[in-house]
């Protein structure tokens, strides 16, 4: 029997080295735990104690300036809604805009169109022009040079 013991007291010694290391973890999690809890704790207050400061020197200041503060946060409530009237009506302002020039809009695009088709005739004209004045010219060309050979034969024709 003796020897079991052995046996165990040994294996159990084996054991002792991870169970230590498993401890430490335990230990160092809960710690972790527990100081993640008292800065949670920590920045509450510090946030409670900023606001009352906050909110005591507000009010020292504006009873310093013989302002109610009570009167200015309505003062400040009523300035916010004229801004969001006067927002909304800028956005219909802009829509009403935008509705009339549509008509203007699309009468401009017609002309524009109109504008289009006159100067694709112009491109048409052009390039019948051009090539009218290089069909005459040669025909002028040819007709030139047979007057000229028929100069050097003796007869002279006229043009029609």
């Amino acid at each position: 029997m003796p020897m079991l013991g052995e046996n165990g007291l040994s294996v159990r010694l084996r054991r002792l080295p991870g169970q230590l290391l498993l401890a430490l973890i335990n230990g160092t999690a809960i710690l972790v735990i527990v100081a993640s809890i008292l800065a949670l704790v920590a920045s509450s207050k510090i946030t409670h104690l900023a606001n009352s400061i906050a909110s005591t020197m507000t009010d020292a200041v504006l009873t310093r300036v013989d302002v109610e503060p009570r009167q200015v946060i309505a003062n400040l409530q009523s300035i916010t809604a004229d801004v969001r009237a006067l927002v909304a009506a800028l956005k219909q302002t802009k829509a009403d805009r935008v509705a009339r020039l549509d008509p203007e809009i699309a009468r401009l695009g017609e002309r524009l169109g109109a504008l289009d088709a006159n100067i694709e005739q112009l491109r048409n004209a052009r390039s019948l022009l051009i090539n009218e004045a290089i069909a005459r010219f040669g025909r002028s060309l040819g007709e030139s040079l047979q007057n000229f050979t028929a100069c050097r034969s003796g007869e002279v024709k006229q043009a029609p």
